[in-house]
């Protein structure tokens, strides 16, 4: 005669969790030791990250250790890379109170490095059996667990790209200017920023390193065609001249001598505010200065003192005395030597001489 069977007896056994590639799909998402919102915070994965999850608990996902999540252990338990006693403690932090993460036995074999700031404690990787827990509704399977391991090969070919490129720019900076060559280095960078925008990470730091690069690059530019200019202007100061009036050109000459010495300067100074502005070229920058430019009225005489570092060609007097020293590569001030003229200027250095300088964009 046939036992009744129960319906306990009748269940269907477990069926295993199959493990797959979570995709975590916020920004910032907790990484917890245990599955609850008061346990401990592991770590906070930006999006985009994978993870592989080995299991469940509610409302929360149990993941393998995210990668480079370092654990510690105390030196003594650990002899030739080899675990020396059963039941050993891992724990998330180089401290007794530090939550415990794993277990690990005698004849694990581990890879530890000494903490610095305490030498009895040993960090490690944290071992593969360590159970983290993430909330689910902030992961995205993706696939199976083959995805992470591809998911790491690419962002290890990622960040090697990015460290081999820093290093690179950083020596390239160190070159004299004339020999600096950014071309390839800016195409690495943005090959980061387009390719890898998944890892945003990775992207963000590239974009970061190469607005660096750009900057120092433009400001070893500007030191560049600052030093020409000095050089141009020592060169022209040392050379006796005639009274300007006297040395005037012919009108047909639509840059003069003078004029075309301020042009590195101008440059240089163009240079450093595109940085910030997106100006598409100087005259688009000459524009922007026009709109805040200020008037300088009197009458325009000849500065043709041979000094270093003056501060322009002319001076504007007003009542006999002076009020600014002005030059420009746009307007030929020697038409109006001798003149009351209201000069549109916009300011520039004055190298510590008596009074302001301007740059003429237009003249009245």
């Amino acid at each position: 005669m046939a036992m009744f069977e129960s319906p306990a007896q009748r269940a269907v056994p477990a069926q295993p969790f199959s493990q797959f590639t979570g995709k975590v799909t916020a920004k910032k998402v907790r990484v917890r030791a245990l599955p609850n919102l008061e346990s401990t915070v592991i770590k906070e994965l930006p999006r985009s990250e994978m993870v592989v999850v080995v299991g469940e608990n509610e409302n929360f996902w149990a993941i393998e250790p995210p990668s480079n999540t370092k654990a510690y252990v105390f030196r003594s338990y650990i002899i030739d890379n080899v675990i020396e006693a059963n039941r050993v403690n891992v724990r998330l932090a180089p401290d007794t109170e530090s939550p415990v993460i794993a277990q690990l036995n005698a004849g694990d074999r581990v890879d530890p490095v000494i903490y610095a700031k305490n030498n009895k404690w040993a960090e490690i990787s944290a071992p593969k059996s360590t159970r983290f827990y993430i909330a689910k509704e902030f992961v995205q399977n993706v696939g199976g667990p083959e995805v992470k391991a591809q998911a790491d090969k690419r962002r290890y070919s990622a960040e090697q790209l990015l460290d081999t490129t820093s290093l690179l720019s950083k020596a390239e900076l160190e070159k004299p200017f004339a020999d600096i060559n950014i071309e390839k280095l800016s195409r690495n960078y943005q090959t980061l920023v387009s390719d890898f925008s998944d890892l945003e990470e990775c992207a963000e730091a590239a974009k970061s390193a190469l607005a660096q690069m750009q900057e120092a690059y433009l400001q070893k530019k500007i030191a560049f065609l600052e030093g020409k200019s000095e050089a141009a202007k020592i060169h022209t100061e040392t050379i006796v001249v005639q009274e300007e009036k006297a040395s005037l050109l012919p009108e047909s000459d639509p840059l003069n001598d003078r004029m075309k010495m301020w042009e590195p300067i101008e440059q240089a100074l163009y240079l450093n505010l595109a940085a910030v502005k997106d100006f598409r070229n100087m005259d688009e920058y000459y524009e922007d200065q026009l709109i805040t430019s200020v008037p300088v009225t009197g009458i325009l005489e000849p500065y043709s003192i041979p000094v270093k570092n003056k501060p322009g060609d002319f001076i504007v007097r007003d009542r006999d005395l002076p009020v600014a020293y002005v030059y420009s590569t746009h307007v030929d001030l020697r038409k109006y030597v001798g003149k009351k003229v209201t000069i549109h200027g916009t300011p520039r250095p004055n190298n510590n001489f008596a009074f302001p300088a301007y740059f003429a964009l237009s003249v009245d």
